[in-house]
């Protein structure tokens, strides 16, 4: 076994030249944190692991990679838990922060995790280094993305398509006022007394209303983004609140994208689309275009997978409550030559599964040395 050193390194992101809302200038720390080679240990292969705002640098699989001698690394971007100003392009200069180390640090090849909401970022990241073609933000502000360095290979594990495309899924179509959430169309209301399984004609309204009301959302975003503009010395941005942002009707029926997972008890799924802490509950105008906007946002993960050249491993968790197997197609279908495991009895965090997670390792680490 190679020996490794833990190593926890605070890098300087590259500024954005608009659209932070500490603009102006300034330095903001990208985070990393996992187990390097030493100097003369094998420098064949490294993982990096990244998400728009969760903290990757304590993945739960980490360890387990790290017990089999191999370098890994998690990461935070400058939106570490803070959804409100998260813009994915910039994320992506982040991610940029994160391989440019593991290259200057000697690695011949970088593989990409991209687990959950990582894996639509590792495919926008991967996608602009291949053939970039980003130079402004969703809202019309310029943006110079920098010099991006491709990775050798990724390893999409239980992703979701993109922020937009789950956050769609999830809205709560009953929500026809969005000053006054409580004013609800009983007609578009998953928390009615519905028999299961629900009636699929019902579903395909459901989720066309869903459509609607990101969109409507996406021009709202617009239309006051263009009025604030307008004012002289106005604000350039201002905060968007979304109520009803976890309705997804599959966390209750199990016939709906069927796979191994339990399910949720209505009251439960209601407090979740309650929930001021829910998926995608508040942004900025400017950042729900680039997150969330379903129109707008660059970061739909098999649309940018499509258009990526490298190696690629597509792992299903047999059990996951949150990545539906429907998401999982859409990956297989944007590229047929990427290779597709299911890692049976797995749910979406792996809580207390242990054992799936070293076997994980295991399958990981046989896969990105077979590149080398």
């Amino acid at each position: 076994m190679s020996k490794i050193s833990g190593k926890a390194v605070v890098i300087d992101a590259q500024p954005t030249a608009t659209g932070d809302a500490r603009r102006g200038g300034g330095v903001f720390p990208v985070l990393l944190n996992g187990r390097l080679c030493d100097e003369n240990c094998d420098k064949r292969v490294a993982f990096l692991l990244c998400h728009p705002a969760g903290n990757f640098t304590t993945h739960y699989l980490l360890p387990h990679l790290e017990e089999r001698g191999i370098a890994a690394m998690g990461m935070a971007t400058r939106y570490i838990n803070n959804e409100l100003e998260l813009t994915m392009e910039v994320c992506v200069q982040d991610l940029g922060r994160g391989v440019q180390f593991l290259r200057d640090s000697g690695y011949e090849k970088v593989i990409l995790i991209g687990n959950s909401g990582g894996g639509a970022l590792s495919c926008l990241y991967q996608a602009e280094a291949e053939a970039p073609f980003i130079t402004t933000f969703p809202d019309g502000d310029p943006l110079d993305i920098g010099r991006l360095v491709p990775v050798d290979g990724l390893v999409l594990l239980s992703p979701h398509p993109g922020r937009a495309q789950a956050l769609t899924e999830w809205l709560d179509p009953a929500v026809i006022d969005e000053g006054e959430p409580h004013l609800r169309d009983p007609d578009l209301d998953l928390f009615a007394d519905r028999p299961l399984p629900f009636d699929r004609q019902w579903i395909a309204e459901f989720r066309r209303a869903q459509l609607q009301r990101n969109r409507r959302l996406s021009d709202y975003a617009l239309t006051t983004l263009k009025a604030l503009r307008a004012q002289q010395d106005g604000p350039l941005d201002q905060v968007m609140t979304v109520h009803g942002t976890g309705a997804d009707p599959r966390f209750v029926d199990l016939t709906l994208d069927p796979n191994g997972r339990k399910p949720r008890p209505i009251e439960t799924v209601r407090r979740l689309n309650n929930s001021h802490l829910s998926m995608g509950r508040l942004s900025t105008l400017r950042t729900w275009l680039s997150q969330w906007s379903v129109d707008h946002s660059r970061a739909d993960g098999p649309d940018c997978f499509a258009r990526t050249r490298i190696p690629a491993l597509l792992i299903e968790h047999g059990n996951d409550e949150i990545v539906f197997p429907s998401y999982l197609r859409r990956y297989k279908h944007a590229r047929q030559d990427v290779e597709v495991e299911t890692l049976e009895g797995a749910t979406h965090f792996m809580i207390g599964q242990d054992a799936i997670k070293d076997r994980l390792a295991g399958r990981l680490v046989r896969w990105a040395r077979e590149l080398c």
